[in-house]
């Protein structure tokens, strides 16, 4: 886990060197990549213990990166948490808590592959670092709420669609690290594994 945390802090600072030292060697790559701009838009998420969904702003630098912001809002279920729908409703059961996790991440993102692959198909890594604020609001009204602060990150990859130049779709798979010092619902811990989709416009 303190690896990873690691890698979340330094990736910035290797990208952004990586980034400038290419554009200072390269001269092809600025010709070839000037369609590079602001991307801004919607995102959905599915995680391996629940949903969300979040936006995004990010700024172009050097040919091949993208630097931004992400807020994103996720809903996370009880691990033995069970619904269910019938023709009167969707039930539940085994629900325990009610988490609710918000965070603000500075995000940083390189396109792969440019030089092989056409603008309309843009490969993609991606990171990011930023506060996470939790809040659970347990079923049993005798328990106290929880509202917590913490620190997390994401690394991750994907890839983004366009369509008329102007906008995409984006689906990537990243790992969410969202390290809390007490626990909130079930655990400490609400790392997780993320599938996101994103529909954006480029400008």
């Amino acid at each position: 886990m303190n690896k990873l945390i690691l890698i979340i802090l330094l990736l910035p600072g290797i990208l952004l060197s990586t980034a400038l030292a290419q554009d200072e060697n390269n001269a092809y790559s600025k010709q070839k990549f000037e369609q590079i701009s602001t991307e801004a838009g919607l995102v959905f998420t599915m995680t391996e213990s629940g949903s969300g969904a979040g936006a995004f702003f990010a700024l172009p630098f050097g040919s091949l990166f993208h630097a931004g912001i992400a807020v994103d809002a996720f809903f996370l279920r009880d691990s033995k948490q069970v619904e269910y729908s019938t023709y009167y409703g969707v039930y539940q059961m085994n629900k325990v808590n009610n988490v609710y996790i918000f965070d603000f991440q500075v995000t940083i993102k390189r396109r792969l592959f440019a030089e092989d692959l056409d603008d309309s198909f843009r490969p993609f890594l991606t990171g990011g670092f930023g506060p996470v604020f939790g809040m659970n609001f347990p079923e049993d009204d005798s328990l106290p709420d929880q509202y917590e602060w913490s620190f997390g990150g994401f690394l991750g990859g994907g890839a983004d669609i366009t369509f008329d130049k102007k906008y995409f779709v984006g689906l990537r798979g990243q790992y969410r690290i969202i390290p809390f010092s007490r626990r909130l619902g079930e655990t400490k811990n609400h790392t997780m594994f993320e599938l996101r989709f994103e529909i954006g416009r480029r400008f």
